[in-house]
């Protein structure tokens, strides 16, 4: 029976499930797609469990960690949480390299205003932020490139004890590199859309010259806003293969800024 079974759990398998939780929690919250705000908090705190039971029987962990001063754990939990949000935020930048594109590109075909919720950080972003964004979410499930937070998960409990992860000089390089090239990504990926916007503007502003009967000021912000669309849409072909490729070298470079931190 099931319930015979968790009753006849002892209190080093409790204190074991607690010290992974700790460490599996945060990273659940953090991540990026299932630590959204548009996924419900129950369903977060149930994954956490369900995730931490399956690891049970297979991490090993030293129970003796939350049995002393009750400051040991508030510090035990203190280091999983900046564990989790160091991993998550080097992930995001992925994600965020998207938006910012897409803000850049909104603002160039005029519609800086205009902007749409994103269900993923809670914040406004443009509409051209919101359709690559959503594309890189499916480009990066269809992968199955969540797998890579879990494996780097379990794997982590080898390289780092529960409690001893540390921002070294090594983490925070990595966090300025991923940064970074959060920059350098946002431009490859508006680079399609950018370059056909500026080519619509130099040649707005030629027409506008020539022939000043023409009312460019009106006539432009439809044609800036279709060029806008057409591109972006066409450079959805170019943004798979990149975004596969930065996702793969996510999936090298985690466990390499895990390890790091207990270095």
């Amino acid at each position: 029976m099931p319930e015979a079974a968790l009753l006849n759990w002892t209190l080093t398998q409790i204190l074991s499930l607690v010290i992974i939780l700790t460490r599996v929690a945060p990273l659940l919250f953090f991540m990026p797609v299932l630590g959204s705000t548009s996924v419900p908090a129950q369903v977060k705190i149930l994954l956490a469990l369900m995730t931490a039971l399956v690891l049970l029987p297979v991490v090993h962990v030293n129970p003796r960690l939350i049995t002393g001063a009750p400051l040991g754990f508030v510090v035990l939990v203190l280091t999983e949480v900046l564990l989790g949000a160091t991993l998550a935020v080097f992930a995001r930048c992925v994600f965020a390299a998207t938006e910012i594109a897409g803000q850049m590109v909104g603002v160039q075909m005029g519609m800086g205003m205009a902007g749409v919720m994103d269900p993923q950080f809670g914040t406004q972003v443009s509409l051209i932020g919101m359709l690559w964004n959503l594309t890189a979410i499916l480009i990066f499930l269809s992968i199955n490139g969540h797998h890579m937070f879990f494996s780097t998960l379990v794997e982590s409990f080898e390289w780092l004890k529960p409690g001893t992860a540390t921002i070294t000089k090594a983490t925070f390089e990595g966090l300025m590199q991923g940064a970074s090239h959060m920059f350098v990504l946002a431009v490859k990926i508006m680079a399609p859309a950018g370059a056909a916007l500026f080519f619509t503007h130099v040649a707005m502003g030629i027409v506008a010259k020539t022939v000043p009967q023409i009312p460019i000021m009106i006539v432009g912000l439809p044609i800036t806003i279709g060029v806008g669309l057409i591109f972006a849409g066409l450079s959805l072909a170019y943004l798979m293969p990149l975004m596969i490729t930065n996702f793969a070298m996510l999936a090298r470079l985690l466990p390499r800024l895990a390890m790091g931190m207990g270095s």
